[in-house]
């Protein structure tokens, strides 16, 4: 059940109801914290259009911290702000005349996001908006206090669930031998489109599969990577810039054949090395995790696009040191054209009935 609604419910003390009437209390710490509101956004239209479910008085108070923290991205892109520079936005957001050191704020914020103060609110990317909310976090002066009752938000709960899974598949994703059992299973499913066992063009079946070993609920196997990439991005996957990736994200390329839509290549990354080195697991090497570079060298199509299903902190990556002392230049596979892909074959290898 979702957290329905919040108050004071005594000194420095916050409680929450859900729909089932199981209350939870959040006690000390700071006021942000127990809001959840790490922002400090100010009750009002505002925040309860953007989640809030009680007051302080002041301030709203949110059912959780990630929908506290989607107010600030979602203020900062509102028309009030997304015309302002960062320096025009902090002294609106955070003026001298609520006791706010507006200059110290915004060097912070700035620092954090790696922008100069001239830059306008609404040019920010996803990712400078994501380091935007989590400097205000901190500079709000975020600190835990604590938490008792049987009460929990939904979103919290699926928070923990996703970053499992994302977990997971890295830890499958860079095993050899957990790689070579996907990697075959994807071969012999690929019967349904060839007729026969066979990785070529495989990389959406192959990621598919390690999907679904991570326990992420994909009820079946798909076969186009265009198809697949769109599919993430319809059940909550964020894209994220080249260059940001991180462990956990799923790659998405296109050729530079434009007239056939979709992606090209899709596949997952098991470890970041730099903004453009990585290791992934796909269906292209005969070995798994292999490195590619979001840039395309190595005769690689460049990559488009990454799909993240955690907004939470990078996880650590478990691969082994000598899987990035490889030599790029020898990786030669080409990229695929999945697009068209469609079973014609049951997975016995027969041709299915048509009409």
């Amino acid at each position: 059940m979702g957290l329905v609604v919040a108050w004071v419910s005594g000194k420095r003390q916050v409680t929450y109801r859900d729909q089932s009437g199981n209350e939870l209390t959040k006690k000390d710490g700071s006021r942000s914290w127990r809001n959840n509101n790490p922002g400090n956004i100010a009750r009002g239209s505002f925040s309860e259009a953007h989640g809030s479910i009680g007051d302080d008085g002041k301030f709203g108070i949110f059912p959780d911290e990630e929908t506290g923290s989607t107010a600030i991205v979602a203020l900062f892109t509102s028309n009030s702000y997304k015309n302002l520079s960062i320096r025009d936005a902090f002294y609106r957001y955070a003026p001298p005349a609520d006791n706010n050191d507006t200059e110290a704020y915004i060097a912070a914020v700035t620092a954090a996001v790696g922008v100069p103060s001239s830059k306008i609110a609404g040019t920010l990317s996803s990712a400078e908006l994501s380091k935007l909310a989590g400097a205000i976090k901190v500079h709000e002066g975020w600190i835990v206090g604590t938490q008792s009752g049987s009460a929990s938000s939904p979103r919290a709960i699926r928070s923990a669930a996703i970053s499992d899974i994302v977990e997971k598949l890295i830890t499958v994703g860079s095993d050899a031998g957990s790689c070579q059992v996907i990697r075959e299973k994807a071969r012999k499913a690929m019967v349904q489109i060839y007729g026969r066992p066979t990785l070529h063009n495989a990389c959406a079946c192959t990621l598919s599969l390690f999907l679904q070993s991570a326990g992420y609920p994909l009820a079946k196997i798909v076969y186009g990577a265009g198809a697949l990439a769109q599919y993430l991005r319809q059940h909550g996957w964020q894209k994220v810039d080249v260059g940001n990736q991180q462990a956990g994200d799923v790659g998405v390329c296109r050729d530079e054949d434009k007239t056939t839509a979709g992606a090209d290549h899709i596949f997952l990354v098991v470890k970041r090395v730099d903004a453009d080195q990585m290791l992934i697991a796909d269906n292209q090497e005969s070995f798994s995790p292999h490195p590619r570079f979001a840039s395309g060298k190595g005769h690689k199509t460049p990559v488009d696009f990454f799909l993240r299903y955690s907004a939470t902190s990078p996880l650590a990556a478990f691969v082994s040191k000598d899987s990035t002392e490889l030599d790029f230049d020898e990786v030669v596979t080409l990229d695929e054209d999945t697009d068209a892909l469609v079973p014609k074959f049951d997975e016995q290898g027969e041709p299915l009935a048509s009409g």
